[in-house]
């Protein structure tokens, strides 16, 4: 162990950050050499698969020059990126910790499905309207970044940052208990969750049962969804044809996140 009263070794780290990375980097082959030549409905997808975050971040940028016609087809890709973001956790989870997993099989199936509808209900909605592309982004302003996951600078930043929740989820649970694991969900929704739902599956923490687990990846969903919503808004330049949609659509898929959380929490 590196610290001795933190179940934290070498191997750990090693473990999660090789595992995470694989998965990210056939979401990176798939989007570089398969769908490299399609539209912004596939990125939304593809890229979910590799970071919900920095695919939405990425839309939203740009979508502040995109021509309006062109807007549902980022709005919809938003919304395909979340419910691709907990089918990676899912796939995630299931490798690391199969109680866990099988606790939060529904509920996450559910969200996914559900963030893939509204997502599929914006594209419908806007058929007759505007033609959603599926054919190649030819926004050549906004570079868009597509950084090799198995790049040394890429997997050192996943290491730190599973190492850094490792120690704050410890020593959160030795001063606080058992409520500063729902402490954490909320601040780890501000960037990438995926180090901090690693660190909770793979960690020895006294008191921290199956049951808190599972509450505390689906509130860090939430908080996570909630800091995309701000993500899209505030990249996208706050356009006046954008801001109600994706408040609209956001704050769907993030209620119903919280009413699943709830759920789970009291049963």
């Amino acid at each position: 162990r590196i610290i001795p009263e933190i179940s934290l070794t070498p191997y750990r780290i090693w473990l999660a950050t090789v595992i995470v990375s694989a998965i990210s980097y056939i979401s990176y082959l798939l989007r570089q050499y398969v769908f490299h030549e399609s539209g912004v409905l596939v990125s939304g997808i593809i890229g979910g698969l590799y970071s919900s975050t920095a695919t939405i971040t990425i839309l939203s940028r740009k979508s502040k020059t995109a021509p309006a016609d062109k807007l549902p087809d980022y709005i919809t890709a938003m919304y395909m990126a979340i419910g691709m973001m907990f089918l990676r956790l899912m796939i995630i989870i299931a490798i690391f910790n199969w109680s866990v997993f099988s606790n939060l099989l529904f509920p996450m199936s559910f969200m996914m499905l559900f963030s893939c509808g509204v997502g599929l209900f914006t594209y419908f909605k806007n058929r007759k309207t505007s033609r959603l592309s599926v054919e190649k982004d030819d926004d050549s302003n906004v570079k868009e970044s597509r950084d090799n996951p198995l790049e040394f600078k890429v997997a050192l930043i996943f290491a730190f940052l599973f190492v850094l929740f490792s120690l704050l989820t410890h020593y959160a649970v030795v001063y606080i208990g058992t409520k500063g694991i729902n402490l954490l969900s909320l601040v780890a929704g501000f960037g990438d969750i995926t180090p901090f739902v690693l660190n909770l599956l793979e960690g020895d923490f006294s008191g921290v049962t199956v049951h808190m687990m599972v509450s505390a990846i689906l509130l860090a969903t939430l908080s996570n969804n909630l800091i995309k919503m701000t993500y899209a808004i505030g990249f996208s330049g706050g356009r006046r044809e954008l801001t109600q949609p994706l408040l609209r659509g956001f704050l769907t898929i993030g209620s119903v996140n919280a009413l699943v959380y709830l759920l789970c929490l009291l049963f």
